[in-house]
């Protein structure tokens, strides 16, 4: 039962304590008071307030802290954390993400007794590669989207065409403020897997939203690790494990007309840019049958009818969906 009006945020955590303890201090600054739940998915050294050199937070009744006896991912560590909120709003962030100055307003305007009820707010963030790059903003491909969305500063209510659109940015967690309340009314959750289990809650959110926000504000950065340190650079049989979260986002959208029209390039785009995503990173021995998985998969998820409604408004992108499926792994 959700106790207060608020902001709770929600910290996996493994084996990173310099970024927890430098978003920990972001957060415990912030005036509005939010409350964090950090998530120790059995780091090597257990976390605490005292471990990350921050003993003054250590009986702050904001922080609440549990562990994982056995590393199961950040998305059971997410779903830990959900089942703990008491406030009526909810951010997932990850322990090596960054607030950035335009974040404690937009929490202000959306948290402000005037705001329209919404079931999560949709914001910018900075790519840490891009940065690095002397251009910090989202990948080209998301500010594409948001610049085709025509999405102002200040916290707009989507339309459905735009929220179609932005649908196709990059499936993360760390950019929704999210309602409490519709998280649980509707069971939407994290996909329990060592990686992609973030698709499932961002999809299936845009798909049984009512009211969605937005704005392009640049509120966070995300650091994308490149070293092989993070789950992200795995290129095993655990990349398989993505149909376990593709599966209900698939079952979702068929399972309502309106929404399969709205939504039905956009989820074969993300299909087919992961696909290739994943086999080009994926170990070559392993490529010949993921291939075969995912057109698999296509086949059955997408049917006749679906294909028929692709071709129809795209016939570029039902003719990428062809080439797919007869295919062979690079």
């Amino acid at each position: 039962m959700l106790s207060e009006p608020g902001l709770s945020v929600v910290i996996p955590v493994w084996n990173d304590p310099e970024g927890l303890a430098r978003l920990l201090r972001q957060l415990m600054a912030l005036p509005q008071g939010v409350r964090v739940i950090v998530v120790d998915d059995a780091s090597d050294e257990p976390v605490s307030a005292e471990a990350l050199g921050l003993a003054e937070l250590a009986r702050d009744p904001r922080l609440s802290w549990l562990r994982s006896g056995l590393q199961r991912g950040a998305g059971h560590a997410r779903n830990l954390g959900l089942a703990q909120v008491q406030t009526s709003h909810v951010l997932f962030l990850d322990s090596d993400d960054l607030l950035l100055p335009a974040f404690s307003g937009m929490l202000e305007m959306l948290l402000a007794a005037e705001t329209p009820a919404f079931d999560f707010c949709l914001f910018r963030h900075v790519d840490s590669r891009l940065r690095a790059a002397g251009r910090p903003g989202p990948l080209d491909t998301d500010q594409l989207h948001w610049n085709l969305a025509g999405i102002p500063e200040r916290p707009v209510l989507l339309r459905p065409e735009a929220a179609a659109r932005l649908a196709r940015i990059s499936a993360y967690p760390w950019n929704k403020v999210y309602r409490t309340g519709f998280l649980r009314e509707t069971g939407i959750r994290c996909t329990e897997i060592a990686v992609h289990n973030d698709i499932e809650l961002h999809w299936r959110s845009f798909f049984q939203a009512r009211r969605i926000l937005a704005t392009a504000q640049l509120c966070a950065e995300h650091f994308v690790h490149e070293d092989g340190r993070r789950l992200t650079n795995r290129t095993g049989a655990e990349r398989f494990e993505v149909f376990r979260a593709l599966e209900p986002v698939q079952a979702d959208l068929v399972a309502d007309p309106t929404r399969a029209a709205l939504f039905a390039e956009a989820v074969a785009e993300f299909h087919l840019a992961l696909f290739h995503w994943i086999e080009t990173g994926l170990d070559a021995a392993l490529r010949p049958a993921f291939r075969w998985k995912a057109q698999g998969f296509l086949r059955a998820g997408v049917g006749l009818p679906l294909f028929t409604l692709i071709a129809t408004r795209d016939p570029g992108l039902a003719a990428r969906l062809n080439d797919y499926l007869s295919g062979s792994a690079p």
